[in-house]
């Protein structure tokens, strides 16, 4: 009897888990939400700037949905760059802001950031990009993570 439930408890548990599994295997994604995120941009070209610099932008959005919209997380693409969001829900009709800090320490030549945002909303992910040039300043030796030979 303890085997039969045992063996029944077993495969009601991998068929939900497979269920769960390949719910989605046409690779659609279902909005959490009807928030609805919309950025006045997606980009922002920041020139050029001198390396060890820092610099800053701030990505508005308004929430065009019809339910609170939450930004879930932001990843970047380095550790060079450090976005702060808002954590708390932003209502429908609602602006907000994601900042972005770029720091050009060890770094040299075009840029070029990818800033990813996930959220509750109909389109679960948004990509916003940095881009720029960063310039040795002028008589410097370049900033670098590599160690100088030593012969």
């Amino acid at each position: 009897m303890r085997n039969t439930v045992f063996r029944t408890a077993l495969i009601l548990g991998f068929t939900g888990l497979s269920n769960l599994l390949f719910a989605q295997q046409d690779g659609s994604k279902k909005p959490l939400s009807n928030a609805e995120i919309l950025f006045s941009e997606k980009q922002f070209e920041f020139g050029d700037l001198n390396q060890g610099d820092k610099i800053s932008h701030k990505f508005k959005f308004r929430n065009n949905g019809t339910e609170p919209l939450m930004i879930l997380n932001v990843q970047t693409t380095c550790g060079c760059t450090a976005p702060e969001w808002p954590k708390k829900p932003i209502a429908p009709g609602d602006s907000s802001a994601i900042f972005v800090t770029f720091n050009s320490a060890k770094k040299i030549g075009r840029i070029n950031k990818v800033i990813t945002v996930y959220t509750n909303g109909q389109k679960p992910e948004e990509k916003l990009k940095i881009t720029g040039n960063v310039l040795l300043p002028a008589g410097a030796a370049p900033e670098s993570e590599a160690k100088p030979k030593q012969d």
